[in-house]
């Protein structure tokens, strides 16, 4: 019996991996080091470029155009190159701002979509943290990042649960994920 009750807990737990990477909400951003989005901290040497990826997780509907801020804060480093995914066009002039539009919704492949790469180098052994917030041009009430689509306008969550923690990390400590109320190991224990 418990052997059965342990199959059932892991078949339930499974069931729910086919969610995006590591964020199983929607429309979540977060920053990835692999397209896939199973990877948010990394170790990396100095003056190595290392690939950032800005991926939508769990899109809840077609999305072609986004808006937030993303910043990079820590250790001494170069942004060599941002690419938008889909030629989208970037109207906000700031430096860590996007309020970007494309002609036709980002393609979703295993349940996230692709919403830029950038290129990042170290420039000292300091961690560096990413961190994606609100973009001044977006909806006022939703001081969260934001995705366009057919609907309209729709907010977002990011990967860390909450704007003012880091979603990704470069020789950081620890890795930022966001907290969950039970751990496996929790559930696990329920049936022992």
């Amino acid at each position: 019996m418990k052997k059965l009750l342990t199959i059932c807990v892991l078949v339930a737990l499974s069931a729910g991996a086919a969610h995006a990477g590591l964020d199983p909400d929607g429309d979540s951003m977060g920053i990835y080091f692999d397209p896939a989005g199973n990877s948010n901290c990394i170790t990396a040497g100095l003056f190595t470029p290392v690939n950032a990826y800005l991926l939508l997780a769990n899109p809840t509907a077609p999305t072609d155009g986004f808006g937030c801020t993303l910043t990079l804060q820590g250790g001494p480093h170069f942004v060599l190159s941002v690419l938008l995914a889909r030629g989208g066009l970037d109207v906000d002039a700031s430096a860590n701002g996007y309020m970007v539009a494309t002609t036709a919704p980002y393609p979703v492949f295993a349940d996230h979509s692709e919403l830029l790469t950038m290129s990042v180098m170290l420039q000292g052994p300091t961690p560096l943290y990413f961190f994606i917030g609100p973009n001044g041009e977006g909806t006022p009430a939703c001081r969260r990042p934001v995705v366009g689509g057919p609907g309209g306008e729709r907010c977002c969550g990011v990967s860390s649960g909450d704007v003012l923690l880091p979603v990704a990390s470069v020789n950081g400590a620890g890795c930022p994920v966001a907290d969950e109320s039970s751990s496996f190991g929790a559930v696990k224990a329920l049936y022992r």
